[in-house]
């Protein structure tokens, strides 16, 4: 996608899975180094802010920035909204997966995290979620 402006639901979609349970996990820390690269080359150097490394590298250390890091900061705000106004036993079925995400909007019509937010998440970003959620994946 190299540096032009990036669309961000297009550009997270475009990472590896462990990539975006890592920025979703804490899309405004920092990134762990084994996926700057696959940031750098998805959604432009620019996306990305070095803390540490050579300047005409992969940075060692560095932080998610720019319209993907906004996106996604957004959608977990929404997100954890959303997820602590369901009920106890609510969550801990969608943390046994007896809630299946795919299906998840049709069971909770009355749950829909989009209701108080004018640009919904992508339906990956919120499976990865729920995938946070149920494997116990620390969301800071």
């Amino acid at each position: 996608m190299g540096d032009e402006a990036i669309d961000p639901e297009t550009a997270y979609e475009a990472l590896s899975a462990g990539a975006r349970l890592a920025l979703l996990r804490n899309p405004e820390g920092i990134m762990p180094p084994q996926f700057i690269g696959q940031v750098m080359t998805v959604c432009g150097n620019s996306c990305v802010a070095a803390i540490s490394g050579k300047a005409d590298s992969v940075p060692q250390i560095a932080l998610l920035q720019g319209p993907l890091s906004d996106y996604l900061a957004h959608c977990r705000c929404a997100l954890d909204t959303w997820w602590n106004s369901l009920t106890p036993p609510l969550r801990a079925g969608i943390r046994c997966r007896e809630a299946i995400p795919e299906t998840l909007p049709l069971q909770l019509p009355d749950h829909s995290p989009w209701a108080d937010v004018s640009t919904p998440c992508s339906p990956l970003l919120v499976r990865d979620y729920l995938e946070l959620q149920a494997t116990g994946g620390e969301l800071m």
